[in-house]
C-alpha cells in the first residue's frame, strides 16, 4: 500500500553517494536537490543515505531520508540486493528509482533505472575483465525488469537499442543539468594551465592527451602547465608511464581526487579545458567547464558532440597531431577564445538540473501508473 490515492511516494537510492563523488554520484546528489526545488505531487524516499550527507540532501517537505551505514564498494552491492527492497517497501513507496544502474533482483514495486553509458561492452578494454562481467549482469538484470529505463544521452538511447532487444517505448532520455552555482571567473593564475577532471583512466586516453601537451610544448607554441586531475582507474599504469616519458614531465601536475570547491576553482583559472574521453555517456565535465567561462577542446567521440553542441574545438579521436594541433588553434587566438566562451556560456542555458527534475517527475508518473 502507497502513501495515498492521490499523493504518490517515490523512493531513491542514494547509497552511492557514500563514496567520492563522481559523474553518477554527482547527478545523484543534484537530481535530488532539484527535486526539492521544482513543484510536485510525489513524496520523495531517499533511501541509504549516510549520516553525513544530510547537510547536503533534502529532508522536511515533501522528503523523508532513511539513513544507512556507510555503504561502498561489496558492502553496498549487498545492501541493494537485501536491505533496499526492505527498506522501500518499509517506507511504502509506490516505485523505486536506482540512480546508478544496479537495481534489486526482486522487487515489489515498479523500478525507474538509470543507464548512464554502455562502456562495459565497448570492444576496447576499459574495464578488467571481472568488472566487466559485473556490469554487463547488472545492466542485464536492470534493462530486462525494470518498468522504466532513463539514459542520459540519444547516444546512449541507440546504444541501449543496438544492444539489447527492449521496447523502445521504455527507454527516454533526459538530460543533466549543469551545477548551478558554476560561475564564469577569468582572473588569470600566474601560471597558465591546461585541465583535465576525470577519473585518470584508459577509456579517457590521457595518453593521447600527454602526448598532445608534449609536441605542443616542443613547438614552443605554449608555455603553459597541464594539470590531471581524478583518482586512478583502469589503464592507470600506461598513463603513468607516459607522464614518465614526457620531456615535460615536471610540467604536468597530477592532483588526484579533489573536493567539489577545488575542482570549480580550477574549472574557472583554466586556460584551457581538455577532454579526450573516446566514450562518454555524457560528459558533464565539458559543460562545467563551459559554465565557468573556459574554452573546450574535445574528442569528437560518442555523446560528446550532441552535448558540446557548436560550442567546442573538436578532434579526431586517439590523433595525438589533431588534438595538439586543436589546442593550438585556440590558444593562438584570443579571438576564437572569445567566441568560444560566449558559445560555452549560451549552451549551458539548455541544460538545467531544474529540466532534468521535472523529466524525472513525469517519468515517474508514468511508472506510478503501471
Amino acid at each position: 500500500m502507497g502513501a495515498s490515492s492521490d499523493r504518490r511516494r517515490v523512493g531513491i537510492n542514494v547509497a552511492i553517494l557514500s563514496s567520492p563523488a563522481t559523474g553518477i554520484g554527482y547527478y545523484t546528489l543534484y537530481l535530488v536537490q532539484a527535486l526539492a526545488r521544482v513543484e510536485s505531487d510525489i513524496e520523495f524516499v531517499l533511501l541509504g543515505a549516510a549520516p553525513s550527507l544530510l547537510s547536503s540532501i533534502p529532508h522536511g517537505k515533501n522528503f523523508q531520508v532513511r539513513t544507512a551505514a556507510r555503504l561502498q564498494g561489496i558492502k553496498r552491492l549487498v545492501w541493494q540486493q537485501t536491505a533496499l527492497p526492505w527498506l522501500a517497501a518499509c517506507a511504502q513507496v509506490d516505485a523505486l528509482h536506482c540512480p546508478d544502474f544496479s537495481r534489486p533482483l526482486f522487487s515489489s514495486v515498479p523500478i525507474v533505472n538509470t543507464i548512464h553509458d554502455l562502456s562495459y561492452l565497448a570492444p576496447q578494454p576499459f574495464f578488467s575483465f571481472s568488472k566487466r562481467m559485473h556490469k554487463r549482469a547488472l545492466a542485464y538484470l536492470a534493462l530486462k525488469h525494470s518498468d522504466r529505463i532513463i539514459v542520459v544521452s540519444e547516444f546512449t538511447r541507440m546504444e541501449v537499442l543496438r544492444h539489447y532487444p527492449i521496447d523502445a517505448q521504455r527507454v527516454t532520455v533526459i538530460y543533466h543539468g549543469v551545477n548551478p552555482v558554476l560561475r564564469a571567473h577569468r582572473e588569470k593564475p600566474k601560471h597558465p594551465f591546461l585541465l583535465f577532471v576525470g577519473t585518470l583512466e584508459h577509456r579517457k586516453d590521457l595518453v593521447t592527451l600527454v602526448r598532445a601537451f608534449d609536441v605542443v610544448r616542443e613547438r614552443g607554441r605554449i608555455s603553459h602547465r597541464l594539470v590531471l586531475v581524478g583518482q586512478p582507474g583502469f589503464g592507470w599504469s600506461q598513463i603513468k608511464a607516459a607522464i614518465a616519458g614526457s620531456r615535460y614531465r615536471q610540467d604536468i601536475e597530477i592532483c588526484g581526487y579533489l573536493k567539489r570547491e577545488a575542482v570549480e576553482e580550477l574549472l574557472q583559472t583554466a586556460d584551457l579545458f581538455i577532454y579526450p574521453s573516446v566514450y562518454e555517456g555524457f560528459g558533464m565535465p565539458v559543460l562545467e567547464a563551459m559554465a565557468c567561462g573556459t574554452p573546450v577542446v574535445c574528442s569528437r567521440a560518442a555523446s560528446l558532440p550532441e552535448v558540446a553542441g557548436d560550442a567546442a574545438e573538436y578532434f579526431e579521436p586517439t590523433s595525438v597531431e589533431d588534438l595538439a594541433a586543436a589546442i593550438e588553434r585556440v590558444l593562438n587566438s584570443p579571438e576564437r577564445q572569445a567566441v568560444m566562451r560566449e558559445k560555452g556560456l549560451d549552451r549551458v542555458k539548455q541544460f538545467t538540473w531544474d529540466e532534468c527534475a521535472r523529466r524525472h517527475c513525469e517519468l515517474y508518473r508514468e511508472a506510478l501508473r503501471t
